[in-house]
């Protein structure tokens, strides 16, 4: 089983700090998969974040007001460690203030 506490912010917070940029994934289909000799075929499917908190997609194809979170931007009052820049999802991003909060 996952260890909870390894998904916190807190505890990856220097090797998120140490990225350069935000890594955007590529969704990929693979259309023949029946045989291992020809070589299958690959088609884009979407682009998308994986969320910092929870390692949920964050689909980019989908307008900004019907995506599920975005990159956001926690100043260094808050963080003691200067601009921070997370991917975060909806649901965790209260999770993610309360963790820099306390």
């Amino acid at each position: 089983m996952i260890d909870k506490t390894s998904w916190k912010i807190r505890n990856r917070l220097e090797q998120i700090q140490n990225r350069e940029k935000i890594v955007i994934n590529t969704k990929i289909l693979k259309t023949n998969q029946d045989s291992n000799i020809v070589k299958s075929e690959t088609k884009k499917m979407y682009k998308y974040y994986r969320c910092d908190y929870c390692n949920d997609e964050i689909r980019l194809d989908l307008k900004k007001d019907e995506r599920t979170g975005g990159i956001v931007t926690f100043p260094h009052s808050l963080t003691k460690r200067g601009k921070l820049s997370l991917v975060l999802c909806n649901k965790c991003l209260n999770k993610a203030f309360k963790e820099f909060e306390s």
